[in-house]
């Protein structure tokens, strides 16, 4: 997806809440002085979260203004961490309960070693024009950080270097990195790009999904098997590596950003206008969702061990009793 917008159209964007959308304004309408410390906000976990990830025992949300959120009790209450920029954060990784990293616009990449607690840059400064859209950390030291216009970079020291390359010669935008429980890494981005690796991100085979549209939320199922989401309601499975591509159709047909399997096994997809579409066979059928009095669009969700989710995006963060 490669959008054009007026810098002017910065706010109204930002209210209408995608993302994708996000990620892709002008510079000029978006630069929020990614070098000074983040303003602590009263009302941080009712603003703009657009990443989460689990840290142990706590819970780490990122998203606008700088804004990084831990929860030690599955995402009841928030509280806020000092962080040295006010760049828009877009995502989140933690290897361990320890470390972390967050990265977002204007070339921001930041790391924890405490779970959380207090963040460092790791970026150089030198890159404004960067626009990181995922970040996805092995072990403390080995990590990749995907973004757009095929942005694409990776340590083997914890961050004090990076080096670039390119998962295919097109200049894509990387919107999502996945990494299954067996340590195959899935891609997915702009033009029906969704890619694979066995080897920690050094090599990618590009699987065809038999869609050309924008794909954003990766589901691994098994050995093997993935489910993937898209823009308009676009859901894809396969069981076999890639070989065959399977459509599930779902109505309305909105944005779906993240998608997450639940404790009691179930598949779960979430996106814009509160919209959650639920499968209990494998993602052979999907039945929709829509909580009530949640109107809101979902960046990404999470699951806790006594059943409920934690979604992330324009309404902050909220916990929700899945039907």
């Amino acid at each position: 997806m490669s959008l054009r917008l007026n810098p002017a159209a910065g706010r109204s964007a930002r209210r209408l809440f995608w993302p994708a959308l996000l990620a892709l304004l002008p510079l000029p309408a978006m630069v929020l002085a990614a070098d000074e410390m983040a303003e602590i906000a009263p009302l941080a976990a009712r603003s703009l979260l657009l990443d989460l990830a689990r840290a142990g025992s706590r819970l780490v949300a990122v998203g606008e203004h700088g804004h990084i959120l831990l929860s030690a009790d599955e995402g009841r209450t928030w509280q806020q961490s000092p962080v040295p920029s006010r760049a828009l954060l877009t995502a989140v990784s933690f290897p361990d309960s320890t470390h972390g990293w967050a990265v977002g616009h204007d070339g921001v990449i930041l790391s924890t070693g405490d779970g959380g607690l207090t963040w460092s840059r790791r970026d150089h400064g030198d890159d404004l024009a960067a626009i990181y859209l995922d970040v996805l950390f092995f072990d403390a030291s080995h990590g990749i950080v995907a973004g757009a216009y095929g942005k694409y970079l990776s340590t083997h020291d914890g961050g004090r270097t990076w080096q670039a390359s390119r998962p295919v010669e097109d200049e894509v935008h990387f919107n999502r990195l996945t990494r299954a429980s067996d340590g195959t890494v899935y891609l997915a981005g702009e033009g029906g790009l969704f890619l694979r690796s066995s080897d920690q991100g050094v090599h990618w085979m590009r699987e065809e999904v038999p869609y050309p549209g924008s794909l954003f939320g990766i589901v691994p199922l098994g050995p093997g098997a993935v489910a993937v989401s898209g823009l308009r309601g676009h859901i894809f499975v396969t069981a076999e590596a890639g070989a065959n591509w399977e459509r599930r159709e779902v109505e309305p047909k909105v944005l779906l950003m993240g998608g997450i399997t639940a404790p009691d096994g179930r598949l779960v997809f979430a996106g814009t206008g509160g919209n959650f579409f639920l499968s209990a066979d494998a993602g052979r059928t999907f039945q929709p969702w829509q909580p009530a009095g949640f109107g809101t669009s979902v960046a990404d969700l999470l699951a806790t061990p006594d059943g409920w989710i934690v979604t992330v995006g324009e309404a902050g963060a909220v916990r929700l009793k899945l039907p």
